[in-house]
């Protein structure tokens, strides 16, 4: 039948093009318009075997024992050492069985692993890898679901990995763990059915002679545009478009769920003789830049040199991430560990960026917290696991650069998978303690958030909130906006009970909505409260491209530096200059009437002067459509300025806000020059003024009190926060225990007649 044979052929194409070893585009786009073609079924089937008929590699025929017999397909065998290559295999089931496809590796069963594992070769973790990837010459594992569905004719993904270069003979066999009628569980054939499939005589498996080309360390001689040796993010492909390393199979610091790899200068990257097109970039204050080179048995080495197009420590401001993660989600599929600070400094390095705060959190909390010290830390950046790099040939030598001290970690803490992360997920930075009093286990912390955010705040830590937006989002792009929403995920939750009682700090966003994201930070502003935002990447959970997806600029007077450079950044963060965003745009020394400070004093209603140098870079053109399936941009919602772009033109709008509304406009080329703006405003009572490219930048707010008066800017943002109180109640009570039930609702209280007493100071709607 052709529509699930054309299922299974489509899941497998999409499973190499997701493994970093894509088919040609062309055999793509024919094999979809397949679907719409109004020739019969059986001509259809049949065009789909044509077209895959070349990258198979073997033909598995499954007879009614369950045995498979596997012959050699018409793809050429051709490998690739100390690389992977992948395949399809055409599963050919006649009697329509059911179960599980294994593909053993040198005569030893059960090398088939579903989950990925960064920080350690993609096998098994019940293996002990160093020594079978010793003896073993070529590995061979099965990508993407393994399970036999029933239908005559389907097909997997087959990937091989060859340690050593030249021609092998080598074999490959299969197996089905069949599933019984009548229950839901698998067997393997049967004694019969095993010595009839003679592993002894190998009767029934695919013999080949491996062409293994030969590859040799590159090594990457990266530049700053001064000169300097530093760390990039460098992703090589093939001409089949073919990530390198192979994502298929990384150790740590290469993840695979990157299409690049962090390099410091003199460091390698091992590659066959070929074409390849090698990009570079170290974050969003970088242009990527592109070289096409071509690698023959006698190249040592590629030299790129990055393209920076901002600098904004050259103005003071020092950028960081406040949330990323060195184990759980894209680290793991069933995390534990994670990786270490090795690691992630290296990730940190790459992206450019002063400040990673690596957060500990519920997955990875009894291993990672090993890691946690109470300073600000920047370590060498050596490779983790050497005996499995060693074993696979992988090994390379780590550099130390001229940019490396520039980079700095300290290890915290997210409350998520904690009893009370339903109220939120809570971020603390500057901890001097990771554990709450009275605990042994995660169990044993609050199920709500104000006493552990009083807690941090009892260590001189700032607290707030992660992925602030997540279910805050309420239909619309108004901001601000009136709607109270459901609190049904994880969002800023109970900030709005926390920070009018002093406990919260701020609120990490620049990953989804602005909507969802910044309405809640502007209410408060509206009533008074000068709680921060800042931009974070939750890396690699919401997203896998990096840390510094989104960024907080700090500014001031030095770098920070040393063991207290994490507090020296979170001091400029409360007292002084800051933006966040998506690194693409950038507001430097965002004043009113001449004053960056955040607190300005005027005599009377009347007029100011807002300024603030800007620039941002956008191509010149728009990016050309995506392929069928494919995000447009890196974030797929969210802030990217690409979303910015003025229609096809290569300006954004800058705005410049009054309480939160527009109150001036002006268009900015977007080619990365820094332009002076200057807004003329005239202000009638005490409000909070900021500057915005909306999903792209937002400043911190200047907050200007006229004749000493506090900031009430709006009776709605008042009754709003009122209000959401008691959605929050009813969505989150459930959730907190029995004991803490009247503890919670005295705080609920005391937030709601807060907003009530500053509901009547306020001045207008």
């Amino acid at each position: 039948m052709f529509q699930p044979l054309h299922a299974s052929a489509t899941r497998a194409v999409e499973k190499l093009r997701d493994i970093g070893e894509p088919l040609p585009d062309d055999l793509t786009n024919q094999l979809g318009k397949l679907l719409d073609d109004a020739q019969t079924d059986a001509v259809r089937a049949a065009k789909v075997e044509e077209l895959l008929r070349p990258y198979v590699l073997v033909d598995a025929e499954i007879d009614e024992e369950g045995l498979i017999a596997a012959t050699p397909g018409a793809a050429p065998p051709r490998l690739v050492q100390h690389g992977w290559r992948s395949f399809l295999v055409r599963v050919v089931n006649p009697h329509r069985l059911l179960g599980d496809l294994f593909a053993p590796s040198n005569h030893v069963l059960g090398l088939v692993d579903h989950h990925s594992h960064a920080a350690r070769i993609t096998l098994a973790d019940t293996l002990t890898v160093v020594p079978r990837i010793e003896r073993s010459r070529l590995e061979v594992k099965l990508a993407g679901p393994t399970d036999v569905s029933g239908l005559d004719v389907e097909y997997k993904v087959i990937s091989l990995y060859a340690r050593d270069g030249g021609n092998h003979a080598g074999e490959l066999s299969f197996f089905l763990a069949v599933e019984e009628a009548t229950e839901s569980l698998t067997r393997p054939p049967s004694a019969q059915a095993w010595k009839r499939m003679g592993f002894e005589s190998r009767q029934y498996a695919a013999k080949f002679d491996f062409d293994c080309l030969p590859a040799r360390e590159i090594r990457f001689d990266v530049r700053e545009p001064d000169g300097s040796s530093t760390v990039a993010a460098l992703t090589v492909l093939d001409s089949q478009r073919r990530a390198y390393p192979s994502k298929g199979m990384r150790l740590a610091p290469d993840m695979f769920f990157h299409e690049h790899v962090y390099r410091a200068t003199g460091e390698v990257i091992t590659l066959p003789a070929g074409q390849y097109e090698i990009s570079a970039r170290r974050g969003p204050e970088y242009r990527e830049v592109r070289v096409d080179v071509e690698l023959t048995a006698d190249s040592e080495a590629v030299t790129i040199e990055l393209d920076r197009w901002a600098d904004p420590a050259a103005h003071g401001y020092y950028s960081g991430d406040p949330h990323i993660h060195a184990g759980g989600c894209s680290h793991y599929s069933v995390p534990s560990e994670g990786v270490t600070p090795e690691t992630m400094i290296r990730h940190v390095r790459g992206e450019g960026l002063w400040m990673g705060s690596v957060l500990t959190w519920g997955p990875c909390y009894y291993h990672q917290k090993q890691f946690f010290s109470g300073v600000s830390i920047s370590p060498r950046a050596e490779l983790e696991y050497p005996a499995m790099q060693q074993a696979q040939g992988m090994t390379w030598d780590p550099q130390d650069t001229d940019r490396d001290g520039q980079s700095l970690l300290r290890y915290d803490l997210e409350v998520s998978g904690f009893p009370s992360s339903h109220s939120g997920h809570v971020i603390l930075l500057g901890l001097t303690d990771q554990d709450y009093p009275g605990t042994q286990l995660i169990e044993d912390w609050p199920s709500w958030n104000l006493p552990v955010m009083r807690w941090g705040h009892a260590q001189n830590a700032m607290v707030g909130y992660a992925h602030c937006g997540l279910g805050l989002s309420v239909g619309t792009d108004e901001l601000p906006n009136y709607i109270v929403p459901g609190f049904q995920s994880i969002g800023s939750n109970e900030i709005i009970v926390d920070v009018p009682l002093g406990a919260a700090d701020f609120q990490c966003g620049a990953e989804f909505s602005p909507a969802a994201e910044l309405n809640i930070w502007y209410h408060l502003l509206n009533v008074g409260y000068r709680t921060l935002m800042l931009g974070e990447t939750d890396y690699p959970c919401i997203y896998d491209d990096g840390p510094g997806v989104g960024r907080t600029y700090v500014q001031l007077s030095e770098p920070p530096q040393g063991e207290q450079a994490l507090e020296a950044w979170l001091g400029g963060l409360k007292e002084g200059a800051s933006y966040f965003g998506d690194g693409r745009s950038h507001i430097y020394d965002f004043a009113v009437d001449g004053d960056t400070a955040r607190e300005h004093a005027v005599d009377e209603p009347g007029p100011v002067r807002v300024t603030a140098t800007v620039a941002a870079w956008l191509p010149e053109q728009p990016p050309a459509p995506p392929a069928a399936g494919r995000p447009l941009y890196s974030a797929p919602v969210g802030w990217h300025l690409e979303r910015s772009r003025i229609g096809q033109s290569r300006k954004v709008l800058v705005e410049v806000l009054v309480n939160g509304v527009p109150a001036g406009t002006q268009e900015l080329l977007a080619d990365g020059n820094e332009q002076a703006i200057e807004f003329g405003l005239d202000l009638e009572r005490s409000s909070w003024i900021a500057v915005r490219i909306l999903r792209s930048v937002h400043t911190q707010p200047i907050f200007v009190e006229i004749s000493g008066l506090p900031i009430r800017a709006s009776r709605r943002s008042a009754q709003w926060l009122h209000d959401s109180v008691d959605a929050l109640w009813k969505a989150k009570s459930g959730f907190i225990r029995d004991t803490e039930q009247a503890a919670a609702r005295e705080a609920y209280d005391e937030a709601q007649a807060t907003y009530l007493a500053r509901l009547e100071e306020c001045e207008v709607d």
